[in-house]
């Protein structure tokens, strides 16, 4: 028998999406500390990590992105949004893929964590190597790595908290 509940349908998946990376544009823009090197620390990964745990790869895979190139036009930094687009929407989507091999183990949470922290600094070295050049490329990947360890760190916690507070969201992931 087909499940045919509304909380599966795709206008629901959609809202929740949509939902997810306006989240994700407003941890972007909250809080903004302005980086020495350039750019800015911000809560995106956070938002990130919370959506690949809570509801999978491809919500987060979208919210992430669109999110954070939201976040870059509105907050001027719009060369930098084509880059975010691809880099967190796939930071986003490999933390969701490693995480569902075991949803709610704790160690399978932190591998995935750590490889969506290393697409993150990665893919931010190479498309600011691309508008920059390796310099400063470089010398923002450790203030890149702080936000991305600390998206994780927050993120993990937050998506237990939610999983417990409301089970059925464990049947959300997409």
């Amino acid at each position: 028998m087909k499940d045919t509940s509304p909380l599966l349908s795709p206008a629901f998946r959609i809202a929740s999406i949509a939902i997810l990376a306006a989240v994700t544009t407003v941890f972007t823009l909250f809080i903004r500390i302005p980086s020495p090197a350039r750019g800015y620390f911000n809560l995106a990964d956070v938002a990130i990590a919370f959506a690949a745990f809570t509801f999978g790869p491809i919500s987060a895979l979208i919210a992430g992105g669109l999110g954070t190139a939201l976040a870059d036009l509105i907050g001027s930094y719009a060369q930098w949004a084509p880059i975010s687009l691809v880099v967190h929407g796939l930071q986003g989507l490999v933390i969701g893929l490693i995480a569902r091999a075991r949803p709610g183990s704790l160690p399978v949470a932190i591998l995935a964590g750590v490889a969506g922290m290393a697409v993150m600094v990665i893919g931010y070295a190479a498309g600011g190597a691309l508008l920059t050049g390796i310099g400063p490329a470089l010398a923002e990947a450790p203030g890149n790595l702080v936000q991305s360890a600390a998206g994780v760190i927050l993120g993990i916690p937050l998506s237990l908290a939610v999983a417990r507070a409301y089970p059925p969201v464990r049947t959300y992931t997409w």
